[in-house]
């Protein structure tokens, strides 16, 4: 793949000099969920557009909603639910044994905006997990999920974020493919980049845990307004968009409200260049997801892939009530 050059003389005052927008206010807690009790009959309002909430009697029967199933031998329906009735879904990795398996479907037409919300759980004795939720969007869409891990978007082709438990660390954060990411060292290599960085935000293991995850595209193409955010159990963790927040970017991850010396990969000159932003940071340039219009928010990929554990080590993940929306969905309501 030819690599996409970038001339520090002018991306590095683009970072950094963005002018600061209005925070539009997100809302928290109930949303849509409010007007369905532990989301009966959420599946019928006019603001959703895909619901999933594992009431099948096999999971054959998935293959009625997703487009691509990947190992469902190691997916069973479990009576473990966050409503405490119906069924979830289980996946189940033994170490050494495969990566783990995955969920995927397109949302066609495609769309500006979109809200995903889903409920996990990780059995306390969970390993490491490499990769996990992901949404985003393919150009054209496809009916399975694509590579390309390592490289950077071209703008017309593909974008993606995945919400994922990072690590031996177990704290969320984005892992996120756009055109104008960063790359990091040695070679300056396209791994997704990160944006909260808040070694608090400790994924509670053993709990029923509401993730949702908000994705605006940039519009007009040219501009840099696409947004991100994400909420925890119903309370806004981070927002991201064009001016806001403030922070600095160490090579791909980008570190709200600090400032200090920072350092991006110069592709030009295949290797760091330093420079310095001011205490508390610089805001934050924003998205642009697109150069193509054509490029939409239009597909989610309910992905665990675990690609480190010990020999028949036994890593259990459950899924539930899945919602995918126009608006702001928030927790189940009990």
């Amino acid at each position: 793949m030819k690599k996409i050059r970038f001339f520090l003389i002018f991306f590095v005052p683009l970072l950094f000099c963005a002018p600061v927008q209005r925070k539009e206010k997100l809302p928290e807690g109930y949303g849509l969920s409010a007007k369905y009790p532990e989301d009966k009959g959420l599946e019928k309002d006019p603001a959703v557009i895909f619901f999933e909430n594992f009431e099948v009697s096999s999971i054959s029967e998935l293959e009625k909603r997703w487009e691509n199933i990947s190992s469902p031998q190691i997916m069973s329906l479990s009576d473990d639910t966050p409503s405490g009735n119906g069924h979830s879904l289980l996946m189940t990795h033994l170490g050494e044994q495969g990566t783990g398996g995955h969920l995927y479907r397109r949302l066609l037409p495609g769309y500006d905006q979109l809200f995903f919300r889903f409920y996990v759980k990780f059995d306390p004795d969970c390993g490491p997990i490499h990769h996990f939720f992901h949404v985003g969007g393919y150009n054209p869409p496809t009916p399975w999920p694509q590579g390309g891990a390592g490289e950077r978007p071209r703008g017309d082709e593909r974008f993606s974020t995945g919400v994922e438990p990072f690590g031996d660390t177990w704290v969320w954060d984005y892992y996120t493919y756009w055109m104008e990411m960063r790359g990091s060292p040695p070679e300056g290599k396209t791994w997704g980049n990160s944006f909260i960085r808040n070694p608090r935000l400790k994924v509670e293991k053993g709990k029923w845990i509401c993730v949702e995850l908000m994705m605006k595209m940039n519009d007009p193409v040219e501009e840099r307004n696409g947004e991100m955010a994400l909420w925890i159990n119903g309370k806004l963790v981070s927002h991201l968009g064009k001016g806001f927040p403030k922070g600095k970017w160490i090579y791909d991850k980008f570190i709200p409200n600090q400032g200090g010396e920072c350092v991006l990969w110069n592709d030009e000159k295949g290797g760091p260049e330093y420079f310095s932003v001011p205490q508390g940071g610089a805001p934050f340039e924003g998205f642009r997801w697109r150069k193509d219009p054509n490029l939409k928010l239009n597909f989610i990929w309910v992905l665990l892939y675990i690609t480190q554990a010990p020999k028949e080590h036994i890593s259990k993940v459950w899924f539930d009530n899945i919602v995918v929306s126009k608006s702001y969905i928030g927790p189940m309501k009990r």
